[in-house]
């Protein structure tokens, strides 16, 4: 239903540290030989390895990365927070292209992991082989004690040079440490901020895999971003361009570095590139600007805040209390520039109760109007594949927008006029004395209907929905078309939601007013939200911060 309406590893003293390719091994794409430089009593014949992982890729027989025929989102981590990154890689989960070929027997060995080895506790200090050995053989499933292991170990955040000696072990007694061991003894790296361990760990994989995972290089990156030795992360950055487009995790893990160190210049520099790759930065990014920004002095730097301001507003995105604070902090700490924010409540009217500043109307002038509406017919509604189901809260919406005296147009399907427990025909024979309806057949898209008898109605026209028009929105042939949109969408769809016991439907009527960031040059107006949604909403907010130049 439808209505509308008008009104790194030092000093690790075995195996696998500092070692260096040898000739591949011929006939085996994925298997070659390795040398490692360890002391003399040690040292033992030349050892083959195989990859354990398919993400990771081995060195080609010229000397050349083996590219893998995925795309690159099957492999990319760049939407996966990284404390949920960190957990999934010592818990033993699957993830990432690997997770996607990944044979039964290792699928069955991650639930293992998972489920059944919760409570192992890690030695409190190194282990010698021989000890370790003398574990792995009393443990309940030896063929995955190194990975339970090391998954404890980062759970318990235990010391470096337990694992280390872990490692010793396994390079000892198998020739060889598997990739996921890497990645797993990575993370405890990461987690402890061993910036010289993961450089380490780096120049060993790299020294085997001509080309890593975007997950190890996400958990490189950001280990180094967070280290006295930040820089580096920029030349892993660097090493990521030669291969592939970094991830948005990889530019903000060094966007951070760089404002933290106050290096706003950098900072910025790599938020462009970001955004001329079109990755789409987070908020936690974009408030890291502000919060490292305030009280430094520069014009350069304050057009640069501005135009993250104004990103905000051409991208519909509405900051959460605590980004919306750290903007006022940073204005007010710009020297010299003597602003002060208030947050107030946008009269009806569109008026600014502290500045008296009126607010951008919320409606289109009729050149724009016509431009969407001869777009929208042309791009969304010839070819739309989307419908949305019809609520049986109909009468509630219409019996409200009826005692407005509204002239109401109710779009339905036609299974709404043969009698059901939903439908009932008293019902909606008194709902068709109060509005006119218009029932197209039961596999049509009612969207399109809606979209198209609210443009032709003119500009002044509102309509109901809980759709959020997304796909529509997207299937518009430019940005400033889908600008124009959003706009049209903001000042004309009526919001609405049932009540918590479900009796009655709330309305939140359109505003005269736009709701989004904008400014005088004097003044900017930005309206935020009590907390951070990660969905998209077309519920705008009623919350602003006003901030002015005395």
């Amino acid at each position: 239903m439808a209505l509308f309406s008008q009104t790194s590893l030092h000093g690790f003293q075995a195996l696998l540290w500092k070692c260096r390719m040898l000739s591949p091994i011929s006939g085996c794409p994925q298997l070659f030989a390795v040398s490692f430089s360890i002391p003399s009593r040690e040292k033992f014949n030349c050892f083959s390895f195989m990859t354990s992982s398919s993400a990771a890729l081995p060195v080609g027989p010229k000397g050349a990365g083996v590219v893998p025929s995925k795309k690159r989102s099957e492999i990319d981590y760049e939407e996966k927070a990284w404390d949920k990154k960190a957990k999934e890689v010592s818990e033993g989960k699957p993830h990432s292209s690997s997770s996607v070929t990944a044979p039964k027997k290792e699928l069955l060995t991650h639930a293992l992991l998972k489920h059944q080895f919760t409570s192992v506790q890690p030695p409190e200090k190194p282990l010698q082989a021989e000890e370790w050995n003398r574990l792995r053989e009393g443990f309940q499933s030896p063929e995955v004690f190194e990975e339970v292991m090391l998954n404890s170990m980062v759970k318990h955040n235990s010391p470096i040079d337990v694992a280390k000696s872990l490692l010793t072990y396994v390079a000892k007694s198998y020739g060889d440490i598997e990739y996921k061991l890497l990645v797993k003894y990575l993370v405890l790296c990461v987690q402890q901020r061993q910036a010289s361990e993961i450089l380490d760990v780096h120049d060993i994989m790299k020294g085997r895999f001509k080309i890593l995972e975007s997950g190890a290089y996400s958990l490189i990156i950001r280990g180094l971003s967070n280290s006295d030795q930040w820089r580096m992360a920029l030349t892993i950055l660097e090493e990521v361009k030669k291969i592939t487009i970094p991830s948005r995790t990889h530019y903000e893990s060094c966007i951070k570095a760089a404002s933290r160190h106050q290096e706003m210049n950098l900072a910025f520099e790599l938020y462009h590139e970001m955004l001329a790759n079109n990755l789409v930065p987070t908020l936690d990014v974009l408030q890291a600007f502000f919060d490292f920004s305030r009280g430094m002095k520069g014009a350069e730097l304050q057009k640069e805040l501005f135009g993250v301001l104004l990103y905000l507003r051409d991208n519909q995105l509405y900051p959460h209390k605590t980004f919306m604070q750290s903007i006022k902090l940073w204005f007010e700490s710009i020297p010299e520039g003597n602003w002060r924010g208030h947050l107030t409540n946008i009269k009806e009217s569109g008026q600014c109760p502290v500045c008296n500043h009126q607010l951008e109307d919320s409606s289109l002038t009729e050149e724009e109007y016509n431009n969407l509406r001869e777009k929208i017919i042309r791009d969304v509604i010839h070819g739309t594949d989307t419908f949305r189901k019809t609520s049986p809260q109909l009468f509630n919406a219409v019996n409200y927008l009826a005692k407005k005296n509204t002239r109401l147009l109710v779009l339905g399907r036609k299974h709404m006029l043969i009698n059901s427990s939903n439908w009932k025909r008293k019902i909606m024979e008194e709902m068709q004395t109060k509005a006119h309806f218009f029932f197209a057949e039961n596999i049509s898209e009612d969207d399109a209907f809606l979209l198209y008898a609210t443009l032709r109605s003119g500009k002044h026209c509102k309509f109901v929905t809980r759709d959020f028009l997304r796909d529509h929105k997207a299937c518009l042939s430019d940005s400033p078309t889908r600008h124009l949109f959003r706009k049209w969408q903001r000042g004309c769809q009526i919001a609405f939601s049932p009540s918590a016991e479900g009796k009655h439907i709330h309305f939140l009527p359109a505003l005269r007013y736009d709701c989004v960031v904008q400014t005088t040059g004097d003044t900017w107006h930005i309206p935020y939200k009590d907390f951070f949604e990660e969905k998209y909403s077309y519920q705008v907010p009623r919350k602003w911060l006003c901030i002015q130049q005395k």
